[in-house]
């Protein structure tokens, strides 16, 4: 569908589905010098290392030098050779690069300062919500809402032990977005923490499925130990649901002000946070008018205005 509206106005070819190093270090390269390109713009932390036109690179963050250290990891053996091809990779491309785009000012820090390289050399351009910002809608269903992922980094059982202190033992829990493989371990968490009954577990679902949960939740539990970004958060603001975040990395920037900053791993601080949106209506109709105005601040047009100015720069500077 994508490929589908952007041929309306440019043209458009995809590549052969070649295995990730085949399609990043050969077949973009090749194209590229078959096209006679001047930029290539790498949208996804990689690019290619044989070519010697101009590179645009986007990283949206350096989550993989973090892994174990700011949250707990366990990898597959595949998963291994990946990462040890894309960290080498991308410790190469960012000196390589003309230009450098990141999606947060929390991750160009952590760019700059992982990778040493000046922070200068990278500009912010932010990711924005595919939803347009909603009248509120107050009318609240007693459930609090959770996309679920067993990743460690993404703190599901952070949330299942915070929901367990929560003293309004009516309100549910419903996660959503499980993968199929991982719904047999998360249903074992929820027994863990004595929470039968009182949890929903769902696989993935629509996206207008979700947003009609956003749109009812009396709140959006984001309690990630690590994110460039953080997308989902906008999302539920754009639907006006309260969200409740972490307080760590590119999350609390983009919740700043505008929702209830949390420890992810203070179980009873948000355990509280929940209590009080449960309790506290005028609350929730406070964290929902501030956050549709965070949702309308960031926008695609003020992305693509920002990309196009790097583009321009680059084409402009001398080889």
């Amino acid at each position: 569908e994508i490929v589908k509206d952007f041929s309306a106005l440019y043209p458009v070819r995809l590549f052969p589905d070649h295995p990730f190093a085949v399609w990043e270090q050969w077949a973009w390269p090749h194209a590229l010098r078959r096209d006679r390109a001047e930029v290539t713009h790498g949208t996804a932390n990689i690019g290619p290392l044989l070519w010697h036109g101009k590179i645009v690179l986007t990283v949206h963050d350096v989550i993989e030098w973090h892994r174990g250290t700011a949250f707990p990891s366990s990898i597959a053996f595949r998963h291994r050779l990946s990462r040890l091809y894309r960290m080498n990779t991308l410790k190469r491309l960012v000196r390589r690069a003309d230009a450098i785009l990141t999606v947060s000012d929390h991750a160009q820090g952590d760019i700059s300062k992982t990778l040493k390289i000046s922070r200068q050399r990278i500009r912010v351009t932010p990711l924005a919500s595919k939803i347009s910002p909603m009248a509120p809608n107050y009318r609240k269903d007693g459930y609090f809402l959770v996309l679920g992922a067993l990743d460690p980094r993404k703190n599901l059982e952070g949330v299942l032990r915070a929901f367990a202190k929560c003293q309004f033992k009516e309100v549910r829990l419903k996660v959503v977005g499980l993968e199929p493989s991982a719904v047999k371990s998360a249903r074992a968490l929820v027994t863990q923490y004595r929470l039968d009954g009182r949890v929903d577990l769902q696989e993935m679902i629509s996206d207008e499925a979700l947003h009609a949960l956003y749109k009812k939740a009396m709140g959006f539990l984001y309690l990630s130990l690590y994110e460039g970004f953080g997308l989902p958060v906008l999302e539920a603001m754009a639907l006006g649901c309260p969200v409740i975040g972490s307080n760590r990395t590119a999350v609390r920037d983009v919740v700043g002000v505008d929702g209830l900053l949390v420890d992810p791993q203070n179980f009873e601080e948000v355990a509280l946070a929940m209590d009080r949106l449960v309790r506290y209506e005028s609350l929730r109709g406070i964290l929902i008018q501030r956050g549709l105005k965070s949702a309308e601040y960031y926008s695609w047009e003020k992305t693509a205005i920002a990309t196009h100015e790097v583009f321009e720069e680059v084409l402009r500077a001398k080889s």
